[in-house]
């Protein structure tokens, strides 16, 4: 099995830099943000919300490329999402999903409480299931640099469920600081205003 770090830095040197990436809270978050500094990245979505947000972001931008990088505990609080995104079917979003099979593991010396997935839960067959056809559960490197090619190179929307090791026992060096929510919220929001030509944050006046 591979580790979360492996698979993001693979994934940093694919991702051109107008693709919107989300991050679940955690090691997603702190380890994208050393690997790529831009300002297409929105991080620290808390439980049950990345996917949800990535959803969102695709259909109000549909000629973007999303990519939401979530993790099993993150997304088993919203399943329900997976169902929206099958009815909605927006073919610019990916979802992949570091399954590490437990809560917390990547802060402690051990794995911490189980998630679903670390039992009976398959992932990708609930993907499947709720109607996302282009569904698939990579171990390796090799598949999973496949799958990201064919996800930027597609019709969407993808999913993938990426299995990794329990534990982060790897990752990139701390070189850079990376925002705060509030602080990574509003600079995300400027940036999608500069390169989509709408306006999200107002003037800042106040009605009249």
């Amino acid at each position: 099995m591979v580790t979360r770090f492996t698979l993001l830095k693979e994934l940093s040197a694919m991702v051109p830099d107008d693709v919107l990436v989300l991050t679940s809270i955690g090691n997603n978050s702190g380890f994208w943000g050393q690997l790529k500094d831009r300002e297409a990245n929105l991080f620290h979505l808390t439980m049950g919300m990345c996917s949800s947000t990535a959803l969102g972001l695709s259909l109000a931008l549909p000629n973007r490329k999303v990519v939401a990088l979530d993790s099993d505990g993150n997304l088993t609080l919203n399943l329900g999402v997976l169902g929206t995104i099958a009815n909605e079917a927006p073919k610019n979003l990916t979802i992949v999903v570091m399954d590490n099979g437990n809560y917390l593991g990547s802060h402690k010396h051990e794995p911490g409480m189980p998630t679903a997935t670390a039992g009976k839960m398959n992932l990708e067959a609930v993907a499947k299931g709720c109607g996302i056809a282009n569904a698939s559960t990579i171990e390796d490197v090799a598949a999973f640099r496949e799958k990201i090619q064919t996800a930027l190179s597609s019709a969407g929307p993808h999913f993938i469920r990426a299995r990794v090791e329990a534990l982060d026992t790897d990752g990139p060096k701390k070189s850079k600081r990376v925002p705060d929510p509030r602080e990574n919220k509003y600079q995300f929001a400027g940036y999608i205003q500069k390169t989509e030509g709408v306006e999200i944050l107002g003037s800042g006046l106040g009605g009249g």
